[in-house]
């Protein structure tokens, strides 16, 4: 495997220092460099070709956003990852710069001495470099604070390390009842913010179910998610409440470091807001919410797995086909990371695999079959 090359922008010589010393640090990876300032970014780019560029977004001369604006201008191809404030303002900068074509985004605290800083910023550093290296498994081998051991739970083979995926036995409903679903759940990670500001901007109305979507990211960061979705969709969306009543035509987004599932109450369906633990150590866990999914809503459900690094909701789906629901799957051209949607698709889950420009019109074709045929044994 080709040794990844990092450039790392940032007009603190301490950021820069520390980021530096972490990259080192990891097999694979050679920091070729440093700048300080958005110019000496791009001219460094040009000339040293780094596969990656961590990219501060607060700096003299020329902002990371404007990096990001001139590197997409000159079709570089670089990968650029926004190393962003953990702060509301630091979530709309990072979304914005996922918009205009960042690869990804870090997060980083007030105080680079704080206890756990450093430490926080090597894990989530590795994990981005570790799947850009082509060595996804190695993170888990080398980091098991990423993805610690969990009792009696099921893997999928990506966690394990396996260098072949083995085929999981799904229990199949007697018969599917083609049913017009209630409600549609999507699960994404890395690459999910651009794939669902992509898919939501062809989404039209007239679904008339509630939207529910886990993206891996942290607090703060889906309220911003949310309301950039809802600037351009048809469709309403926000950032899950507890004991929100979901509407149709309504998305909501489960809350960054925190749990969504559903309920059945005495009048309806509700959402609630945990701060459960799950097996994969995920929060938001897609597994966990897919598996409320498929006990509320059994076969009347329509489930969607986008682009996304490791197996996240792939034990959820084995959850929802037990009731003969359909999958959809972001094929791998179109993904950021080919990770979620390739575990589940090996795992024999996913119905059928499209591109991320022909999501709205495959999740709409659904709905049209489906209310195509006499609705029998309805719930």
């Amino acid at each position: 495997m080709a040794e990844l090359r990092l450039l790392v922008v940032d007009d603190s010589a301490m950021y820069r220092q520390a980021l530096t010393s972490i990259a080192d640090a990891i097999p694979g990876v050679r920091c070729i460099g440093v700048a300080c300032d958005g110019k000496e970014a791009i001219e460094k780019i040009v000339s040293e070709k780094p596969d990656v560029v961590t990219l501060d977004m607060e700096m003299p001369v020329m902002s990371g956003m404007d990096v990001i604006k001139a590197v997409t201008a000159k079709k570089l191809n670089a990968k650029l990852i926004i190393v962003s404030a953990c702060s509301q303002s630091g979530a709309e900068v990072a979304i914005n710069a996922l918009k205009l074509g960042a690869y990804d985004f870090i997060t980083k605290p007030s105080r680079l001495g704080g206890g756990g800083a450093k430490e926080d910023i090597h894990r989530q550093l590795l994990e981005k470099l570790e799947v850009l290296s082509g060595r996804p498994n190695s993170v888990l081998k080398q980091s098991p604070k990423v993805m610690p051991k969990a009792k009696n739970s099921t893997k999928a083979p990506e966690l394990l390390g396996s260098s072949a995926t083995e085929k999981t036995t799904v229990s199949q409903p007697t018969s599917r009842p083609n049913l017009p679903p209630k409600a549609i759940a999507m699960g994404c990670s890395t690459g999910g913010p651009k794939a669902l500001l992509k898919l939501f901007s062809g989404l039209q109305c007239g679904l008339e179910v509630p939207i529910f979507i886990v993206q891996h990211m942290p607090t703060m960061f889906t309220k911003i998610l949310a309301k950039s979705i809802d600037e351009i969709s048809a469709v309403s969306v926000k950032e899950a409440e507890d004991g929100d009543k979901p509407q149709p035509n309504h998305a909501y987004i489960a809350p960054g470091g925190r749990q969504m599932k559903l309920v059945q109450c005495a009048d309806g369906v509700e959402i609630k807001i945990t701060d459960d633990e799950s097996d994969n150590f995920c929060k938001p866990s897609v597994d966990y919410f897919f598996a409320s999914v498929a006990e509320i809503y059994e076969a009347r459900a329509l489930a969607v797995i986008l682009s996304g690094m490791g197996s996240d909701g792939s034990e959820g789906l084995k959850k929802m086909k037990c009731h003969g629901v359909t999958v959809i799957g972001q094929d791998e051209a179109s993904c950021v990371v080919y990770g979620m949607p390739r575990v589940a698709k090996e795992l024999g889950l996913v119905d059928t695999q499209v591109s991320i420009e022909e999501m709205a019109s495959a999740i709409e074709s659904v709905f049209q079959l489906s209310a195509s045929r006499p609705e029998v044994h309805a719930r």
